[in-house]
């Protein structure tokens, strides 16, 4: 084990460790992981899972982990960090950043990790007494007109006044799992969930499995549009939900058709 993997494993306290960090080195660091707990945040969506024994493809600049359904574009990872994890002493953080710092990675490490984590000083570039900027995610949402503006506090007051509410809970009854997809620049996803819910105040909807939970922003979901489609053999309700500005964040994939009627079902009675 180097000294610089000393002084990070033991010493890393208030400072923070910037990396020039590619994804062949990202992939042999995760690689040398027995497991570790991985968070990705927007201002959209949050998800939290476990990866356990991280088994790592790599297709040019895009890191893949196919056991978790995500995958790194490391073109657009602007902030490498290195950093005391916040949520435990035992563990420290790495943490990946878009240059536009609307997406956001995090893979919690355990300090005793040192192998892994000697990989990382081979691309130290400079250490921050502070957390620099370029690492800070920022909440970006578009401009509402009125009208949205007045729909989005329906929502953070009254989570039931909005439709994916409702299509998430006969979902949920259904008893099957829930695939929750998103594509972001830097960050996409793609896992499946128990068929379970949880809310939360101000518009956040969970769903949770035994291994992750993803947390929704329903006040951000403005519109959907659902079909039937084919989805690993089984035909199966697709729904796209989109922003304000018709942006898609997110599809929400169940294997049955009774989820489309009932969405189709919601939609007619939105438009009356």
């Amino acid at each position: 084990m180097s000294q610089y993997a000393n002084q990070i494993g033991s010493a890393l306290s208030d400072e923070c460790w910037e990396l020039m960090l590619g994804p062949e080195l990202c992939g042999k660091f995760l690689s040398e992981l027995p497991h570790c707990r991985i968070r990705i945040l927007n201002s959209e969506i949050s998800c939290t899972f476990k990866a356990e024994s991280p088994q790592v493809i790599i297709n040019n600049s895009c890191l893949c982990l196919p056991e978790s359904g995500l995958n790194i574009e490391f073109q657009n990872v602007n902030c490498a960090l290195l950093k005391k994890d916040p949520y435990s002493s035992e563990n420290l953080s790495l943490v990946l950043t878009s240059g536009d710092r609307k997406e956001q990675i995090t893979i919690e490490v355990p300090r005793s990790e040192n192998k892994a984590i000697d990989l990382l000083t081979k691309k130290l570039i400079r250490t921050h007494e502070y957390l620099p900027n370029s690492g800070k995610i920022k909440s970006s949402r578009p401009a509402l007109c009125p009208c949205c503006s007045k729909k989005r506090e329906n929502v953070r007051t009254d989570i039931t006044s909005h439709p994916i509410y409702h299509i998430l809970s006969f979902a949920c009854f259904v008893d099957q799992q829930i695939w929750i997809d998103f594509n972001r620049s830097m960050l996409s996803c793609s896992r499946n969930f128990a068929p379970s819910k949880e809310c939360h105040p101000e518009g956040i909807i969970s769903m949770a499995s035994s291994e992750a939970i993803i947390s929704m922003d329903l006040g951000e979901i403005f519109n959907s549009i659902a079909y039937l489609n084919n989805f690993e053999g089984t035909e199966s309700t697709i729904v796209h939900c989109y922003n304000s500005h018709g942006h898609k964040l997110l599809s929400i994939i169940q294997q049955n058709t009774e989820l489309f009627d009932v969405w189709s079902l919601i939609s007619e009675r939105e438009q009356e």
